[in-house]
């Protein structure tokens, strides 16, 4: 005979384990996003179409240089913490798994790939200059 109550076999079920930090986490992570997009459209927008010369100037001021390295790295966490969302509710379970790990590669692989241009753009700086 179980004396277990529904609310008891239904603890740790649903949306109810993880909904709520999931929300907290996209809240914040948005919140960063759009500070980021500012300071980017303020300080990096300016730059496209400029001759290289200015771009590699510009891209290689420190406070520049900090908020594009920030902006690759947040960008990427943002797309891959809610394509994993994406994948988890709307793909068939067994696909969903193997989604995830092909987007959370890509999204290594792209964030390693804009860090490294950032490093290759501020070593280029520094010879030339």
């Amino acid at each position: 005979m179980s004396y277990m109550t529904d609310r008891k076999r239904a603890a740790g079920k649903g949306s109810l384990a993880h909904g709520a930090e999931h929300q907290l986490q996209v809240t914040y992570s948005s919140y960063m996003m759009a500070t980021l997009v500012i300071l980017f459209l303020i300080r990096i927008a300016p730059l496209v179409g400029a001759p290289y010369e200015v771009v590699l100037e510009g891209l290689t001021r420190p406070f520049n240089f900090v908020i594009m390295g920030l902006f690759v790295v947040s960008t990427t966490y943002h797309w891959r913490f809610n394509i994993k969302k994406v994948f988890e509710d709307y793909v068939p379970h067994g696909f969903d798994f193997a989604g995830m790990i092909i987007t959370t590669a890509l999204g290594w692989f792209f964030c390693g790939l804009g860090l490294f241009a950032l490093v290759k753009i501020l070593i280029a700086s520094m010879i030339a200059g």
